[in-house]
């Protein structure tokens, strides 16, 4: 583990994430893990927040059964995950994790619009699988697999969260789902 680095620290407040976006419980408190993830298009952080894992399970289960099999099929049969893995294994550098996108492999400095997560629990990152970037294109790939009803509770949970620009700034691409 590693202290989570500035690049994950939340852009509106100016320093690290403290609560869940949904249940607001402050992370130094939590005894689980919680994910942050922020949305890149071009050079700007258009969208970023962090949530437990609680919240984000609850979350991921109100998506329809459908949905959340391509989802866990879509990540689960890329061997580029696995390969991922075992090449950074050993290191602990958030750049070596983000440098190219873990669905496709396209470096990062080829990319213009992607998402980053990471997995935090106090101050610090957990590595293997996070933390990860994935480009804009696998990212629409992902809503491809979407049913109606899951990309209706999935913008209903934007809309709940998230007041004016960054919400309408991610359409009519799709905000990216919880990485």
């Amino acid at each position: 583990m590693s202290d989570i680095p500035p690049l994950f620290h939340s852009l509106e407040h100016d320093e690290p994430f403290k609560k869940c976006l949904t249940c607001e419980r402050d992370f130094e408190e939590l005894d689980e893990p919680f994910n942050i993830t922020k949305v890149f298009k071009g050079p700007e952080c258009v969208f970023e927040y962090a949530i437990c894992l609680s919240c984000k399970k609850d979350t991921f289960e109100s998506f329809s059964e459908e949905s959340r099999k391509r989802l866990r099929a879509f990540s689960e049969d890329n061997p580029r995950l696995a390969e991922r893995r075992e090449r950074l294994a050993e290191s602990q550098d958030h750049r070596d994790w983000t440098a190219e996108c873990a669905q496709c492999g396209l470096p990062l400095s080829k990319l213009k619009d992607y998402s980053i997560a990471c997995m935090g629990f106090g101050h610090h990152m957990i590595f293997d699988p996070y933390p990860l970037m994935v480009c804009s294109d696998c990212e629409q790939a992902a809503q491809k697999l979407l049913s109606k009803s899951t990309r209706d509770q999935w913008d209903k949970f934007i809309f709940d969260n998230f007041d004016g620009p960054p919400a309408d700034a991610l359409k009519p691409d799709g905000v990216p789902m919880l990485v």
